[in-house]
């Protein structure tokens, strides 16, 4: 299971935005956990709604137009106790709510899990399927530790406004809110750094000393060499696969 997640997180981890990121996994979880059907819900906490963004198996016209408000579905239970729900029998259960928009047929299988980002609910994703059983415990495993790894990339991506169809504010300015480490308030001056991957934004200055720009960067190189080792000596306990990272990056280098 462990290579199961770490394949289809580095999958994800690659995707360009979080549009396919959500496609992927929906494709990937029903793959793995040979289900019917599954499908990601993200909380527009504005509306007090779980709107489905991602679905491999129901009708993919439902996406964006399928909105649950916080108290309707098992989505929104799922969401309100912020806890996993694991069923055999999902019509049955009172809070079972069908949606003719999304085609979906009589799947009695449910299990869905919460995703969670400290502390905060941002959506839900569920699998589902016609045959009538219990998801085993190593399946809810599986869901919930997707759902906590896609959590992080769901916050990042709507504190950059990357989330779309979840409402239609734009904002150019946006607040974010920040963790404190200590209690207290601090004052300070913002700054704005160079887009790391924009090499056009960095400005060309010459120099009179090249042969001292030169050391540096030879310098520069050998730390990050020595200091590349010395992580790679502190986490030896990695698979040998993930080692070979460490291998490459020196090589690189």
């Amino acid at each position: 299971m462990l290579d199961t997640i770490r394949r289809i997180i580095q999958e994800v981890n690659s995707a360009p935005n979080l549009a396919q990121a959500l496609d992927l996994i929906v494709h990937r979880v029903k793959q793995v956990m040979h289900s019917q059907v599954c499908s990601i819900y993200l909380l527009d906490h504005a509306a007090k709604q779980n709107v489905l963004m991602a679905t491999d198996g129901l009708n993919p016209a439902s996406i964006g137009k399928v909105r649950l408000k916080l108290d309707e579905g098992l989505v929104g239970l799922i969401s309100e106790r912020a806890e996993p729900i694991n069923l055999n029998d999902a019509p049955s259960h009172p809070a079972y709510k069908f949606l003719p928009i999304t085609n979906e047929e009589r799947f009695n299988s449910f299990l869905g899990a919460p995703i969670v980002h400290h502390r905060k609910v941002l959506g839900v994703i569920v699998v589902q399927e016609a045959e009538s059983r219990l998801y085993s415990e190593e399946e809810l495993t599986l869901l919930v530790t997707i759902a906590a790894q896609l959590a992080g990339a769901i916050a990042h991506a709507d504190a950059v406004g990357e989330i779309t169809g979840l409402h239609n504010i734009n904002h150019k300015d946006r607040p974010l809110k920040g963790l404190p480490g200590a209690a207290g308030v601090a004052f300070g001056n913002s700054v704005v750094i160079y887009p790391p991957a924009d090499l056009d934004a960095v400005p060309n200055r010459t120099t009179d000393d090249v042969t001292g720009e030169l050391e540096a960067f030879r310098n520069a190189v050998e730390a990050t060499k020595q200091e590349l080792s010395k992580l790679k000596t502190r986490i030896s306990q990695l698979p040998g696969e993930d080692q070979l990272l460490f291998d490459a990056y020196l090589l690189m280098l």
